[in-house]
């Protein structure tokens, strides 16, 4: 078996890996494999899974369409043209949910000093229009069976495509409201955590940049490796090990 050949039967192995892990473990120069890792991801046989991070799974989360998400984007679009925004529904895993969601919430995140007028201008266009307070009051009188919209300040350099946030933010950011929010038990936030590791590809290097910047990362990652299904073995792996450098 040539050398190529050998990377490719690394890959074919391992769901997730690091360059450093696969340059060790194959024993290969660096340059070598980086050139090859370069052509298997040309001929979609390993994908990026963050910088310095590899993924042999092809899928990425698909974010189901929300009516109510569409709707306030556009509106936002009209009337704050220059407003850098971020909005998503909990509807978007509706799919993926053990338990039947029957309430959803739309969160609606930009700058903070624009949190208040982008709040009242919602609140004179649709139902259930809140904005975020940082107190226990807020989060104790918080009814989810209203639907609610929530606006907030948007957390600085937050992973994205557009203003739809990155899977991985959503699950940092769902990890710190499960307290606040009713909307989803800790138990069936990782058990959705794990569904999305068995079907999805999981950007690595985002997930680890936005936890530590959210400062959560180190109680977020051991209940992470908390998995010893096959298709976990090597995403626990590498947080395991990040785990150890926090």
């Amino acid at each position: 078996m040539d050398k190529k050949a050998l990377v490719r039967e690394y890959i074919k192995k391992h769901r997730y890996f690091s360059l450093s892990q696969i340059i060790h473990d194959v024993n290969f120069e660096k340059k070598l494999v980086k050139d090859y890792l370069f052509q298997l991801k040309q001929e979609k046989i390993v994908f990026e899974a963050g910088y310095g991070f590899f993924s042999n799974v092809a899928e990425k989360f698909p974010f189901m369409a929300v009516r109510r998400v569409e709707v306030i984007r556009q509106c936002l679009k009209k009337n704050y043209p220059l407003v850098d925004f971020l909005i998503w529904d909990t509807k978007i895993f509706a799919p993926l949910y053990h338990h039947t969601q029957t309430h959803h919430i739309t969160f609606v995140e930009v700058e903070k000093d624009l949190v208040f007028s982008v709040h009242e201008h919602l609140y004179g266009k649709y139902r259930g229009v809140l904005k975020e307070r940082r107190v226990k009051s807020f989060f104790a009188g918080f009814d989810v069976t209203l639907d609610p919209v929530v606006v907030r300040a948007m957390p600085s350099r937050s992973p994205r495509e557009g203003n739809i946030p990155a899977l991985e933010k959503i699950l940092v950011d769902m990890y710190l409201d499960i307290d606040k929010y009713a909307y989803i038990g800790h138990s069936d936030y990782f058990e959705l955590w794990w569904d999305l590791v068995r079907l999805y590809r999981i950007n690595i290097r985002e997930l680890i940049g936005y936890s530590r910047r959210r400062k959560c990362s180190r109680q977020l990652f051991p209940q992470l490796i908390e998995n010893n299904n096959s298709y976990a073995i090597d995403f626990c792996q590498l947080i395991a090990k990040v785990g150890k450098r926090l």
